[in-house]
């Protein structure tokens, strides 16, 4: 009587232990791993948004990156960062770089692989055409910067993207007493 009450004991034990297990798995995308651990369905979600997102990108089926998986098990629940496991699908997929969208009172202008070198590009072509009588010049819009991703191949210079915004904004340029230079 006393082994079948040990063996229900450790029967209940080891039950307790395998509903509280958790499968989690690690993940490598092109050679690097990522921090954290992702649950199935989470990974199964990244993926499917990752390929999604690729596909509407480049308009044909892209070639996802090389995927591992490790398996493990562990009580605390997986990290779970979808967005990390999606962006780090997508950085890895040829043919889909990130980008900083251009937009100028909300009508986005397109795409500049660097938003910080075309900001710098716009303020140097408003200093170079400044007036001799302007002390200041601005562009009369909005614009914003957007990081997306995008075809690696669809960015629009900086010299050219310059002259769209400057285009729909045009330079406004004031003198030292506030009026129009």
């Amino acid at each position: 009587m006393k082994k079948s009450r040990w063996l229900l004991l450790v029967l209940a034990v080891l039950g307790l232990l395998c509903a509280n297990l958790r499968v989690q798995y690690r993940v490598t995308v092109a050679g690097a791993s990522l921090p954290g651990r992702y649950s199935p369905s989470v990974l199964r979600e990244g993926q499917r948004a990752a390929e999604a997102a690729a596909d509407e990108i480049l308009r044909y089926d892209a070639k996802m990156p090389e995927t591992h998986l490790r398996l493990g098990f562990g009580f605390r629940r997986p990290e779970n960062d979808v967005k990390a496991l999606t962006a780090a699908l997508l950085d890895a997929v040829s043919g889909v770089a990130r980008a900083d969208a251009v937009t100028v009172n909300g009508i986005r202008l397109g795409t500049v692989p660097d938003g910080e070198r075309f900001c710098r590009a716009l303020r140097d072509s408003i200093l170079n055409q400044m007036p001799t009588a302007a002390v200041s010049g601005n562009i009369s819009g909005q614009l914003s910067l957007r990081r997306v991703y995008t075809r690696a191949d669809g960015h629009t210079n900086d010299e050219d993207m310059v002259l769209l915004v400057t285009g729909m904004a045009p330079v406004i340029y004031l003198d030292g007493s506030g009026k129009l230079a």
